[in-house]
Parts: structure tokens; C-alpha cells; sequence
């Protein structure tokens, strides 16, 4: 019975020794490679950009009253006028389109990537007709309204909203919160120096 657990034990004691030895090799293996690194080439690079899409970076909510209708004297306008108030609710986004990013606007050494992006420019505009509303409509004695005037001051709306934006400095904006976003991006991909410009763009 003793000689059994003597040989127990050896076989224990020689377990653990190639199992202790096992380790040992594997941690030695490990701490000889060499660092991860990446290996970001242009093409690389402007396909994971131009992925993004078109980058919306900065919106604005404004909500505007057009006036719109026919113009004259007070005799005119008691008689054939038509008027109408209308109060737009809408949204401006602005933002960077990356289909338009170019191969030659990219540089990379090593591990510091310098990149010119195409100039901000307005994206989207559009009105929220829940919160749009007519707010008053006048019309004169005689007159038999236009029916498109209502959708004709939608689309000076929209417009007018958009001058309000870029009243704004919404393309600044835009352009400021892509270069964060970009840089961030890029360092998170492995690059340590990232140098980004963006050409001045207006409304």
C-alpha cells in the first residue's frame, strides 16, 4: 500500500512539473513578439473614411414666421389681397461627405497621417410638419386665394431657415466637430499624430 502511494505521488510530482514547464515556455514565446502594430495604408484608410458616409456633424433646430402673399396699398389688400403667416419648424444639418474624400488628400509615415477633407456643406434641411402650422391667413373681399400659397411659403421656409443656420456659423461648427471625431477615429486605429485640415466653406 505504501509502494502505491509513493508511485502516486511521483506521478503527481511529475504532473506538475510539465505543467509548471508548459507555462514557463508559453510565457517566455509570448514576451518575445514583438509589439502589435498596425499597418494602415492609404487605400486602407480612405475605405474606412469613405464608409462613414456623409458625416453629420452639427444640427440645428430653428423655428422661424414667414410672412408671404401679394403686396399693395391698404385698398388693395382689403379687396384682392391674400396673406398668410406661417410659422416653419425645422432642421439644418451639416456635415462632411466623405464619398467625396480623395486619395491624394491622405499622407502617412509610420504611425502620423495628415488628411484634407472636403469643405463642410449643408446636408439635410428639412421642416417638421407636426410643429409647422399656419398661424393666420387673411384675404381680401374679392379675392379667390391661391391655393399654392401655402406650399410657396414652405419653400421660402426652408430656405430661409437654412440662411438662419449659416447665420449661425453651422458650416464652422460642422467643420470643428469633424475634425474631433476624425482625430479620434484615427487615433483609435493606431495613429499617434493626426494633423487633419478642412478648407473654409460658406452658405
Amino acid at each position: 500500500m505504501k509502494g502505491k502511494t509513493t508511485k502516486y505521488l511521483l506521478w503527481l510530482i511529475a504532473l506538475l512539473v510539465i505543467i509548471i514547464g508548459f507555462f514557463y515556455i508559453v510565457t517566455r514565446i509570448k514576451k518575445s513578439q514583438e509589439p502589435y502594430t498596425y499597418n494602415m495604408s492609404s487605400q486602407t484608410v480612405i475605405k474606412e473614411l469613405r464608409s462613414l458616409n456623409r458625416l453629420e456633424t452639427a444640427s440645428f433646430t430653428i423655428e422661424k414666421v414667414i410672412d408671404a402673399g401679394t403686396s399693395g396699398n391698404a385698398l388693395q389688400e382689403f379687396i384682392y389681397g391674400d396673406r398668410i403667416l406661417l410659422i416653419a419648424h425645422g432642421q439644418i444639418i451639416a456635415g462632411i461627405d466623405m464619398a467625396k474624400l480623395d486619395e491624394d488628400a491622405i499622407e502617412i509615415a509610420e504611425k502620423s497621417i495628415t488628411l484634407t477633407l472636403p469643405a463642410p456643406e449643408i446636408l439635410v434641411t428639412t421642416l417638421d410638419n407636426g410643429q409647422t402650422r399656419v398661424y393666420d391667413r387673411k384675404q381680401g373681399l374679392l379675392s379667390k386665394g391661391d391655393k399654392n400659397l401655402e406650399s410657396n411659403a414652405r419653400k421660402v421656409a426652408i430656405d430661409t431657415l437654412t440662411d438662419a443656420a449659416c447665420q449661425g456659423k453651422i458650416l464652422q461648427i460642422a467643420a470643428d466637430n469633424a475634425r474631433k471625431q476624425l482625430t479620434a477615429f484615427l487615433k483609435a486605429v493606431g495613429f499617434t499624430t493626426v494633423t487633419i485640415s478642412i478648407p473654409d466653406a460658406s452658405c
